[in-house]
């Protein structure tokens, strides 16, 4: 029985997520690398007392950073196309309402050559991150994040960000990243080389987050979120990670734990890469779909699962003493799963807790009849002994090197980039009808 407890404890760490090196520059052979130069020339637009100004990189200002620091709110820094250097710690924003965009989503690149630690970094409300590449930094493409004190006199929530048309490659913890921030969005963006997850919201409640439109493949996980609760993921396609999309909740961050999470529209494939990089906190996430981890009144509806070597959705409790309450699985379409619902809980007894699953399109579940004794609104069950899935547990793949993960291909870049006018992100997330949304072809 010892034994059979320990595997099981490892299966239920499945949700845990905090926390050659071929440049694949898709630039043309004529772009120039722009790099900081510790001189910044004049400013030809720079803010005035008139209004919003656009300070365009190289032109007016030599760095990134250098123009970010000239900002006033409304002001809108457009950088032309180019690879970034920026010395020092990457870019750090600190004034608000500002937008940060490049010339060309695929040939505007900020490069962390392995020596920096993020790309963007946003301490500041109402930031909007456009059109551009982050790659190779130690820590984190975008990073969007206000501060969390024992305090909370001194506590600040960073409130109202954005990330649109970014792509973020081969950085060392996440993609795009929002911590300890509300109200915001990410959108038409992609990650794939991080050793944890290409998008990552956490510590948050309310998070008030939209996630739309978004591709992350290659990563231990296509998205987690810890201890964020009102995150909404739709309309996405999470492929060949090591796991799909993981909301989870662990002490070792606030806020617990994670609620409200709402996952609709997604498409959530082959989630059992030996090509994407692992990571020993969370190695047994892999080969699962969509994973539920101590989670509570989570919403898991119209999405479509195939492909994973353990499950489709797992729903599961965390050695933290997270169980799972609440969760709805509903209407999903499932195929070429070895299990496409799975239940299990291992730190408490294997009743249902309020979860359900009903109208799902399957052929295998675990246990035995989940779906038949699980309809929402139906009585309490207990499942009794579970062990019996501890033989279909796959084993992790070899770690690979994040670094070393093959860049992506050119992404669509935003319309109108050039001449679109600067829009900060105090709209955000933008409305949407969660009915209207279909399960994806």
């Amino acid at each position: 029985m010892k034994r059979l407890l320990a595997v099981l404890l490892v299966m239920s760490a499945i949700a845990i997520g905090c926390g050659d090196n071929d440049s694949g520059d898709s630039a043309d052979d004529t772009t120039v690398t722009t790099e900081a130069s510790g001189t910044d020339a004049p400013a030809t637009d720079a803010p005035t007392e008139d209004g919003p100004a656009t300070l365009v990189v190289p032109d007016d200002y030599d760095t990134i950073q250098a123009a970010v620091d000239a900002t006033k709110p409304g002001d809108m820094v457009l950088i032309k196309n180019g690879v970034y250097t920026e010395d020092g710690v990457g870019v750090t924003v600190e004034t608000e309402d500002i937008v940060i965009r490049g010339e060309d989503r695929n040939k505007v690149i900020i490069d962390g050559e392995f020596k920096r630690d993020n790309g963007i970094k946003v301490f500041s409300n109402g930031v909007a991150v456009e059109n551009l590449t982050v790659r190779n930094h130690n820590g984190n493409g975008v990073f969007f994040t206000g501060e969390y004190n024992d305090d909370t006199s001194k506590n600040k929530i960073l409130t109202g960000y954005r990330a649109s048309y970014v792509t973020a490659y081969n950085n060392g913890l996440y993609g795009i990243y929002a911590f300890n921030a509300t109200t915001g969005q990410i959108d038409n963006s992609y990650g794939s080389g991080h050793p944890d997850s290409a998008f990552y919201v956490g510590q948050c409640n309310p998070c008030n987050a939209l996630l739309t439109d978004n591709e992350a493949e290659l990563n231990m996980l296509g998205y987690s979120g810890t201890n964020s609760t009102g995150v909404t993921i739709i309309n996405s396609f999470f492929h060949d990670n090591r796991s799909g999309i993981d909301p989870n909740s662990l002490d070792g961050e606030k806020l617990a734990p994670n609620s409200g999470t709402t996952i609709i529209g997604n498409v959530v494939t082959n989630n059992d890469s030996a090509e994407a990089p692992s990571n020993a906190g969370f190695a047994t996430a892999y080969g699962n779909g969509i994973v539920l981890g101590g989670v509570s009144n989570n919403i898991v509806e119209r999405n479509r699962v195939s492909g994973h070597l353990l499950g489709g959705v797992v729903v599961t409790d965390l050695p933290d003493g997270y169980k799972p309450e609440g969760n709805r699985v509903r209407a999903n379409m499932f195929s070429d799963n070895t299990y496409d619902l799975v239940y299990l809980t291992v730190n408490f007894a294997s009743q249902l807790f309020g979860n359900c699953f009903e109208d799902n399109e399957i052929t295998t579940e675990f246990p035995e009849s989940l779906q038949a004794k699980a309809p929402c609104g139906g009585p309490e069950v207990d499942f009794g002994d579970l062990s019996s899935i501890i033989e279909r547990i796959p084993v992790s793949p070899p770690d690979v090197d994040w670094k070393t993960v093959r860049a992506p291909g050119d992404k669509d870049t935003m319309p109108d980039a050039m001449k679109a006018k600067p829009r900060p992100a105090t709209d955000v997330p933008k409305a949407v009808d969660l009915d209207a949304i279909s399960t994806p072809a």
